[in-house]
């Protein structure tokens, strides 16, 4: 069966189940996070999770891109040079690929990450030069895209 070219979700519908925090990460406290999947692309590639998570501190891996639009509640998040950003609700932050941050939660945080597999700049090479040979390719059989 094809996949539906969009994908519709409500966050306040989404059903968030236990998504524990590696306990090797947790500095103080003891954080309970949850996760609900909303939607994922086609090649699985990219995908939007809401999240969320009680009191605590820990430091968090990154090991794909992420955005994140903070929709409840605040934390405040060192990143790896030391830097201090304060995240309350409406704020969205991006945190790439292999990045470590610390994240200390006073109360509780909701938040929507849109997520992407980091693609190694030589398979983008490829990749974008795929693409416009087909671009080339259509307008040499007349085709515009």
């Amino acid at each position: 069966m094809p996949l539906s070219a969009v994908v519709h979700a409500q966050v306040e519908a989404a059903v968030l189940k236990s998504s524990p925090i590696n306990s090797d990460w947790i500095i103080e406290g003891a954080p309970s996070a949850r996760c609900a999947s909303l939607s994922r692309s086609a090649d699985g590639s990219t995908w939007t999770d809401l999240w969320d998570c009680t009191a605590g501190s820990f430091y968090w891996h990154y090991q794909c891109n992420e955005t994140i639009h903070i929709l409840d509640g605040h934390a405040v998040i060192t990143d790896c040079d030391g830097a201090i950003w304060h995240l309350n609700a409406g704020d969205v932050m991006q945190f790439r690929y292999a990045t470590r941050a610390r994240w200390d939660v006073p109360q509780y945080i909701r938040k929507v990450a849109f997520c992407s597999e980091s693609v190694p700049r030589s398979l983008l090479a490829l990749l974008r030069a795929g693409n416009r040979m087909q671009q080339v390719a259509g307008r040499m059989l007349g085709r515009t895209p």
